[in-house]
């Protein structure tokens, strides 16, 4: 399995959870508003709207079908502003948090898709642990790929096991544009003190080449005095 399939496969169902998730809070939401709102069309019919008392919201608070609501809904007095006339006029809120409309939702779908992403996330990386492969690995060259996370090169799933000089060498590698390196680049990063470390450079990247090249099939191309790259073998 790819790192990046799973991921995407991952995140495909956290997405799905996520939206699942706030369709429902949405949904909740205007059922309950709805049903405020047809609450107080029905307490405007039984009482008088100019006085508001105990009695009001009692009535306002019978006709509430969401058993939920009732203890938190209320009324509120607004006034607008309409051809230059002020008048007063009732507004039902539910006065729901968002914590109260989570409860009140539907959050199965969610729940199970989250579950399921999960689920994938920790099946992926079983099942990548066991191949020796990992969700952090770069783009790979021939069979070659790197963890950054574990600071480890793999090649078909296994870990290439390279010497701490030849490591730091293939780090450098992987972190250069086109995987070029300068010779003197090299030099200057691996022995900063050696005047010279040409010839114990080429001794690192002639015992390095083999090991590429047979468990990865990434080929060493020299320029001579100049430069190295990584290539996949021909």
């Amino acid at each position: 399995m790819k790192p990046c399939l799973a991921i995407s496969v991952f995140l495909l169902l956290l997405t799905a959870s996520t939206i699942a998730g706030l369709d429902s809070l949405l949904s909740t939401r205007q059922r309950a508003q709805l049903d405020v709102d047809r609450a107080l069309q029905l307490t405007l019919r039984q009482c008088d709207a100019d006085r508001i008392g105990a009695d009001t919201i009692r009535v306002y608070r019978s006709h509430i079908s969401i058993e939920a609501v009732r203890d938190t809904a209320y009324l509120t007095v607004t006034v607008g502003d309409e051809e230059r006339l002020r008048h007063p006029a009732l507004q039902a809120k539910t006065g729901l948090s968002l914590s109260r409309l989570w409860l009140l939702s539907d959050q199965r779908a969610s729940g199970i898709l989250a579950a399921l992403a999960a689920l994938w996330l920790a099946g992926s990386l079983w099942w990548m642990r066991r191949k020796g492969e990992s969700l952090f690995a770069s783009a790979r060259l021939g069979a070659l790929s790197y963890d950054e996370h574990r600071h480890r090169f793999l090649a078909h799933g296994r870990e290439v096991h390279f010497t701490p000089m030849q490591q730091s060498l293939m780090e450098l590698f992987w972190q250069a544009p086109e995987h070029l390196l300068m010779q003197q680049d090299i030099c200057d990063r691996l022995w900063p003190k050696k005047p010279d470390a040409s010839a114990t450079l080429y001794t690192l990247i002639r015992r390095l080449k083999p090991t590429l090249e047979e468990m990865a099939g990434v080929h060493v191309e020299c320029d001579r005095g100049r430069s190295y790259q990584l290539k996949d073998k021909p």
